[in-house]
């Protein structure tokens, strides 16, 4: 029976591995004009695989296929440079499988099934060491249960996790990402939101990160701003535990919502607008859409509007707008009136200067891990 559908999976899994080698053909045209759909990839993402502290100054993604020699050589790499940066370094790795690897989706999937049992990284380390007996074997199954087994994982749930369809869409996931931001070969680095070239040593790597943390610390801020949202005379609950960020666990590290307050955002990278910031909190917002975590979708038609302000004005800006410091937003969906948008704008809270202590005659912000003066770090 085993053999039976681990023949089915492999069959099935090729297949996949050779519709995903197209890149030009898969993405639409909408994604590949639209600026702001893939810069989201450009960032940690929940669900991502992570070494290093989550507020790492640099941060570097890797496309990686177990089944590419290459990718070998730069795991040991990646493995000292978080030695010598320790602290100040956060790796992501991402799945792209290539075609031209048969073995290299299940490969993949079994390290995503290892996962599941926290042993993922273990189970990359086995993958790269022992590339050269897995790679080469006509059943690389039986190998990728050892390499379980070593790892203490039961052999009936490693199997059990190999069907996970969710582990399926993981990889696939991770492959559009690549694809949305033009990563065709293997491996893809970006450090720090920005592509580089594959270093060619660990010295040369040294010397890209050396200086990302020399431009990171340029673009460092702790910033907050109120922001309400209100749509056809609802208002947005973002205290809700689905939007609310904790230490070490936030939904993204550059801007968030935490400590059960769902009218702070709270900031600490130049460069991120509300298109962003929304996207983390699996929402869309465009300028002729607002759309829900639940799927709900708002657009302007016959009367009702969907607007943006910033300090009581109008922003025309919308989802590419970036909040500054202290800053008061309301984003309102409903009837042009100007006696309910009025009404709205008073509702806006007024708390962001208490988190930034700008105004300490109001108190002090609540005991938490990220809060302070501008420019400080959460400790």
């Amino acid at each position: 029976m085993d053999k039976i559908f681990f023949l089915f999976l492999f069959c099935f899994f090729s297949i996949v591995a050779l519709l995903w080698g197209h890149p030009v053909e898969t993405l639409s045209n909408g994604e590949r004009a639209s600026a702001e759909g893939p810069r989201k990839y450009l960032f940690p993402l929940v669900g991502d695989w992570m070494k290093g502290p989550i507020r790492a100054a640099a941060f570097l993604i890797e496309y990686v296929d177990f089944q590419c020699p290459v990718c070998k050589r730069y795991n040991e790499i990646n493995k000292q440079l978080l030695k010598d940066y320790q602290g100040r370094l956060l790796i992501i790795y991402r799945h792209k499988p290539s075609p031209t690897h048969p073995y290299s989706f299940i490969a993949a999937l079994s390290a995503e099934a290892a996962g599941k049992e926290g042993c993922f990284w273990q189970m990359t380390d086995l993958l790269f060491e022992k590339q050269d007996q897995w790679a080469n074997a006509q059943d690389p199954w039986k190998f990728f249960r050892q390499y379980a087994q070593s790892l203490n994982i039961v052999d009936e749930r490693f199997l059990r996790n190999l069907k996970d369809p969710q582990l399926q869409k993981k990889i696939y996931k991770d492959i559009q990402s690549s694809l949305a931001l033009g990563a065709t070969t293997i491996p893809s680095f970006f450090l720090n939101a920005e592509r580089i070239p594959n270093p060619q040593s660990y010295e040369d790597f040294k010397i890209l990160i050396e200086a990302s943390l020399i431009k990171s610390k340029k673009t460092q801020v702790h910033e907050h701003a109120d922001i309400r949202v209100v749509l056809d005379g609802k208002p947005v609950d973002f205290s809700l535990p689905k939007f609310q960020s904790k230490y070490g666990q936030e939904l993204d590290p550059y801007v968030h919502l935490h400590h059960g307050n769902g009218k702070v955002l709270h900031k600490h990278k130049n460069g991120i607008n509300l298109g962003y910031f929304f996207n983390t909190l699996g929402m869309d917002f465009g300028k002729d859409h607002f759309t829900l975590d639940t799927g709900k979708r708002f657009e302007p038609s016959g009367n009702k509007v969907l607007l943006l302000f910033v300090n009581g004005r109008k922003e025309p800006l919308m989802d590419a707008y970036e909040p500054k410091d202290l800053d008061r937003i309301l984003l309102y969906f409903g009837p042009n009136s100007e006696e309910l948008i009025a009404k709205e704008l008073a509702l806006v809270s007024d708390e962001a200067c208490i988190y930034s202590l700008k105004c300490p005659q109001r108190g002090m912000p609540p005991e938490e891990e990220c809060t302070g003066q501008l420019g400080s770090d959460c400790q």
